[in-house]
């Protein structure tokens, strides 16, 4: 039986016992004491009707484990599944493009020739940042950011197209201004974040984020 025949069903079966849809096992139990009684063909003169209609619906619903106490007798909704946090390491392609933005005269055309994790190629400002990898949790993302933040004028060249379907990688720069210094977490502002980051409905970016950071990411409910 479908879920929406079964839902049909023990509508009709509550409906016979004189009841609505939203009845607690106690009530179903009462009304079946109470139609078993005045509707009993000894107290009808022999008309077993609506006792056989009753006792029909009763069992329906006994079968269905609706009787029990503390069972629900409400359509059963699918749970939703349970998101997984996860962490990818960002391509050296996207590295190095997010160093290209910071500094264009780095920009080479093959980015394994180039690559941003080389440390005599990616000499940037200390204020210049790029990130290594970036979380996933649903469409929340959070990028980590191996450098600490500079007190005063940031930037950042973040991959914003992680999200799209769109093979074609994306970066932009953003400029925001600190208070403080060294380990940290940005929350990109929801205007920005809707018109920069497709697909994402927040993102966030964790600075000076060691493995420390990463597993407190990990472990978070």
């Amino acid at each position: 039986m479908e879920q929406t025949d079964k839902v049909k069903a023990r509508g009709d079966a509550l409906a016979d016992l004189g009841l609505d849809p939203n009845a607690a096992p106690d009530d179903i139990r009462d009304a079946w004491r109470r139609i078993a009684f005045h509707a009993h063909p000894d107290h009808t003169g022999g008309d077993s009707a609506n006792f056989a209609r009753a006792k029909a619906a009763y069992d329906y619903l006994r079968k269905e484990g609706l009787t029990v106490k503390g069972a629900n007798n409400r359509p059963s909704q699918p749970r939703r599944p349970r998101l997984r946090r996860r962490i990818i390491e960002l391509e050296p392609e996207d590295i190095a493009n997010c160093v290209a933005m910071l500094d264009p005269s780095r920009a080479l055309p093959s980015a394994e020739s180039h690559s941003a994790t080389d440390p005599d190629a990616a000499t940037l400002a200390e204020s210049d940042h790029v990130p290594d990898a970036v979380g996933y949790y649903g469409r929340n993302l959070t990028y980590f950011v191996p450098t600490p933040v500079c007190e005063g004028a940031n930037r950042i060249a973040l991959p914003t197209s992680v999200l799209s379907s769109s093979r074609n990688s994306e970066t932009e720069v953003l400029s925001f201004q600190s208070n403080d210094q060294g380990a940290g977490e940005v929350v990109i502002p929801d205007t920005i974040c809707e018109s920069k980051f497709p697909g994402a409905k927040s993102v966030r970016i964790r600075f000076e984020a060691d493995q420390a950071i990463r597993n407190e990411y990990w472990l978070a409910s």
